[in-house]
């Protein structure tokens, strides 16, 4: 009686085989990947038969990319997409050009799903459980899979906690709302602009508006944030400052503390 042939699951058409030929790495190569993490666990449909979806042949062709234009080792892309340093010692040259590679993949593959597993990879990156349920309700992570740009919100996250933001001074990813208020209005108003002027626009002025026109207005953004936060900061510690040196203040504070 002739063997049924294994029929692939919709979301997973490939075989090994198929996913050898297409993104040009030997079957060894990929099951070593699955291994080490940098792949997802095959889909299995019995004991000895596994199959590969679309987002395997991204991942490999992303770290082909990353091998052949930047010559970058295992351990420095899988830093680079989980967000995972601890295993491999950077230099600070080498830290910076990571942290120019994440803003580019961030960019270019914000939605490529790098865990299927969230709650590990977020306890691999070192965050509480109040920290991840947070940055949950936020919409991080909300489809039950972590993409790029999830893990570069939650690596910007946790430099501003070591940098002083910390639970025991009353700081938690909740804090963020508010910039996500923000983008969505300012997105609204940039569609309310842009839309009916871009109408007769060609291929070539639309991909400008992609890789010019968009990163120049967070660049905008950025410096006028920054320079407005800054004056309210140097206004505030000049008041500080005036108050210190008030006349009779410091006698009027030692009298209220000997009463």
């Amino acid at each position: 009686m002739a063997r049924k042939k294994a029929e692939a699951p919709a979301d997973a058409p490939y075989r090994i085989k198929d996913l050898a030929e297409s993104s040009g790495f030997s079957r060894e190569t990929i099951r070593f990947y699955i291994l080490q993490g940098l792949l997802p666990p095959p889909v299995k449909t019995s004991l000895n038969m596994g199959w590969y979806t679309d987002r395997h042949l991204e991942l490999l062709s992303l770290i082909r990319k990353l091998q052949n234009e930047r010559f970058l080792p295992l351990k420095a892309i899988k830093s680079l997409m989980q967000g995972a340093s601890d295993d491999f010692a950077f230099s600070d040259q080498q830290v910076e050009v990571l942290g120019e590679l994440r803003r580019l993949l961030s960019t270019e593959h914000r939605d490529l799903v790098v865990s299927e597993d969230p709650g590990k990879l977020a306890q691999e990156m070192g965050l509480s459980r109040r920290e991840q349920k947070e940055l949950r309700a936020l919409g991080f992570a909300e489809s039950g899979v972590a993409t790029f740009s999830d893990v570069e919100v939650t690596r910007v996250w946790l430099q501003m906690k070591e940098a002083g933001l910390t639970e025991e001074r009353g700081f938690s990813p909740r804090d963020l709302a508010y910039i996500i208020d923000l983008v969505e209005s300012a997105v609204t108003r940039e569609l309310d602009i842009f839309q009916r002027r871009i109408d007769h626009m060609s291929t070539t002025e639309a991909r400008k508006l992609l890789d010019v026109v968009i990163p120049s207005i967070n660049s905008i953004f950025s410096i006028l944030h920054e320079r407005r936060l800054n004056a309210h900061v140097q206004a505030y510690f000049e008041t500080a400052l005036k108050r210190r040196r008030a006349p009779g203040k410091s006698s009027r504070l030692g009298k209220q503390i000997a009463a």
